[in-house]
């Protein structure tokens, strides 16, 4: 079972300075913030099977990402012309497909990249149930379009939220983009977060670079994380191969390193949309449902893997409305032996900054 435990360490004032929140406007266009030329064209290749599931890619001759709808994820992300699967950073269930089962808990779990709603705390109030996530978001099909060499995703209406899941997947060049949005249908007004989950095969380390105003993490889970280090320039740890740990922080950013693949996954920005037009959101105050990104980590077994997550700022939503979410994703061929020199080649990379705040 993948529920954060209840109980947290540190006080909660500790916790909350831990949580110090930055501003979040983060809105340039992604070609300009990566400093890129313009935009290299998109081939959508509509005939894509993966694992028995009707699947969809884009490719633009340095990238090719791979979008499952029947799952609602993003199962594939490498370098076109590689082998398929060969280094993807993204794990993927080694038995992946139509007939594998829930575990005990009722949960399936595919891998890849997903949306849930934040605060998890709130699923047993909201769903009626604690875990597993609430299905619509997690375990049902979306349907699938293709506009203007962008994929989208858009899931039904969630019972119990009244919202509805569109996530946007398109490629600017040697980065993908995903704009994941949260539109209200129906019912009460809600508070609500997006949160978007990657999940990685076993990396070297992971990295998250801290901001100039904060340099500490907190602790989600009993167990502490592995080999953690905090330094003046970021914090980074390793997989725990015997319990299972996580982390929030307030970084923008994080970073996996693995074998000859990096992979760096950015909050380029939130936007609420009242119905007359989006703006910019910036962060409330700090506290426990409030936070900027989590690092999540399996231990051994059948199912080795990291959760890198990231979340926006907390929204009431009301029918009509919308937040979004846009995240980049900067797939590197690694290049340097040492893991914390390649975390500090990757965020001084404008692909790999940090927007400024």
């Amino acid at each position: 079972m993948r529920a954060v435990a209840a109980t947290r360490v540190g006080s909660a004032s500790a916790l909350v300075a831990a949580l110090s929140l930055l501003s979040a406007c983060r809105s340039a266009p992604p070609a300009r913030v990566c400093g890129t030329p313009p935009m290299t064209p998109v081939h959508v290749d509509l005939n894509v099977k993966f694992k028995g599931w009707d699947a969809l890619a884009l490719d633009n001759g340095n990238l090719r990402v791979v979008v499952v709808p029947a799952i609602g994820r993003v199962m594939g992300l490498g370098f076109a012309g590689d082998a398929a699967g060969a280094a993807d950073p993204l794990w993927i269930h080694p038995a992946a497909g139509k007939d594998l089962r829930p575990d005990e808990n009722g949960w399936i779990n595919y891998g890849g990249d997903k949306a849930w709603p934040a605060p998890q705390s709130e699923w047993q109030r909201i769903a009626g149930k604690g875990w597993p996530p609430p299905a619509t978001f997690d375990a049902r099909p979306y349907t699938a379009t293709v506009t203007q060499q962008e994929i989208e995703m858009v899931s039904a209406v969630d019972p119990a939220y009244g919202m509805r899941v569109r996530r946007k997947v398109h490629l600017v060049n040697d980065v993908l983009m995903v704009d994941t949005t949260y539109e209200k249908v129906e019912g009460p007004s809600v508070r609500v977060a997006v949160w978007t989950i990657t999940q990685l095969a076993s990396p070297e380390r992971m990295f998250a670079p801290l901001p100039s105003d904060a340099s500490t993490y907190a602790s989600l889970m009993p167990a502490q994380p592995h080999d953690l280090r905090v330094d003046d320039f970021h914090l980074s740890l390793a997989r725990h191969t015997t319990e299972k740990t996580m982390i929030a922080t307030n970084a923008p950013s994080l970073a996996w390193i693995g074998a000859g693949r990096d992979l760096v996954i950015t909050n380029m920005g939130t936007s609420f949309d009242s119905g007359g037009g989006s703006a910019p959101v910036a962060r409330s105050a700090p506290h426990a449902g409030n936070v900027n990104a989590q690092i999540y980590t399996s231990p051994d077994g059948a199912e080795p893997y990291v959760e890198l997550e990231l979340l926006s700022p907390l929204v009431d939503l009301a029918p009509g409305q919308r937040v979004t979410m846009l995240v980049r994703y900067w797939l590197a061929r690694r290049e340097k032996a040492d893991p914390d020199q390649e975390a500090r080649r990757l965020f001084t990379d404008p692909r790999g900054e940090s927007p400024r705040r």
